[in-house]
């Protein structure tokens, strides 16, 4: 693991989304389909990244998302924060983690309406043309996950 896990992700992107409606009723089984362009720079002289993705959701309305990932050499590992046009003015707490086997599991404590949760960020197929990222939860304290709730799906967009 390095300061150069991420590189593969700088650049610019068309995102496919598919993110549940509800991904806290365990019930919900309606998908939000989607597509963003995002472009994702190296900061911080490679010890970090950032990224803004953004495009219309289905109802028509603007979506504008940004990431921030900063590595640590001292613990070896990555913190991710987000935010987001959904919840302005917030920036998520971060989850934090690294590349093994060539998977990225990133993990932290998030908290949605009074209720406390772990949320995952996991990015595989990063060696392929379209590098995948998916989001789910763990209402047990990491025993267990609900189904994924979130995933992208990246291609690299190309200039004329």
């Amino acid at each position: 693991m390095s300061r150069a896990d991420f590189d593969f992700l700088v650049g610019s992107w068309r995102v496919e989304h598919e993110r549940l409606t509800d991904p806290f009723d365990p019930t919900c089984s309606t998908w939000s389909r989607f597509e963003t362009a995002a472009d994702v720079h190296h900061i911080l002289d490679g010890l970090g990244n950032a990224d803004q993705t953004s495009g219309p959701l289905p109802d028509g309305t603007r979506f504008t998302g940004y990431s921030l990932r900063l590595y640590a050499p001292g613990t070896d590992d990555w913190g991710i924060w987000w935010a987001s046009t959904g919840n302005p003015g917030v920036l998520d707490d971060p989850v934090r983690g690294r590349f093994e086997d060539g998977v990225g599991t990133f993990v932290g404590d998030a908290e949605h309406d009074g209720t406390r949760y772990l949320a995952r960020f996991r990015w595989t197929d990063t060696d392929t043309e379209h590098p995948v990222w998916a989001q789910d939860f763990s209402f047990d304290d990491g025993r267990s996950w609900a189904p994924v709730n979130w995933r992208m799906v990246h291609t690299r967009r190309t200039t004329a």
